[in-house]
């Protein structure tokens, strides 16, 4: 509860900031400097901190390990981002082809490469997931892993959430 807490709240805050409405000023903490940073990058920022000391809670780990692998989590999230951007745009045109004109034969002959091109990225996208789980779990204990595989989908599940209680909110 915590987690999904902070992340409507770290997105409600951007995205106010974004907006140009007044919000209560806080204390900078030194060498973050917001104002500068775009959006996005305000926004991982402020993941990776809260994925940092989540890890340092759930896990048990120093400040440096849970670091590290928030860095690793970061690069997870950036190497995804092109696939999942490719799925969506593939969903789209998957969704125009089937509530356009056409028959049906016309649809399946459209729609046969979309759907091995998306499959082919849902793939890539589970080995890439596997790929970031394996890295991680290799240094640490295996409660800590089993501890960290709930983690990761907790705070998946936390963010879905908050993305879609933001997207309500506008």
């Amino acid at each position: 509860m915590f987690l999904q807490s902070a992340l409507i709240l770290t997105l409600t805050t951007l995205t106010l900031g974004a907006q140009g409405r007044p919000r209560l000023e806080r204390p900078r903490r030194e060498g973050f400097e917001r104002p500068s940073m775009p959006r996005r990058e305000r926004i991982v920022r402020e993941l990776h901190e809260i994925r940092a000391r989540k890890l340092q809670q759930s896990l048990g780990l120093p400040e440096e390990k849970a670091r590290a692998i928030a860095d690793r989590w970061t690069k997870f999230d950036q190497e995804s981002m092109s696939s999942r951007a490719q799925m969506l745009q593939l969903r789209q045109q998957m969704n125009t082809t089937l509530m356009g004109p056409g028959s049906e034969d016309d649809k399946n002959r459209k729609l046969q490469p979309v759907v091995e091109q998306l499959s082919g990225l849902r793939q890539q996208q589970q080995d890439a997931r596997k790929r970031f789980e394996e890295d991680i779990q290799g240094s640490l204990t295996p409660a800590q892993q089993g501890r960290f595989i709930l983690l990761v989908d907790e705070f998946q599940k936390s963010l879905l959430e908050a993305i879609q209680e933001q997207r309500k909110d506008k």
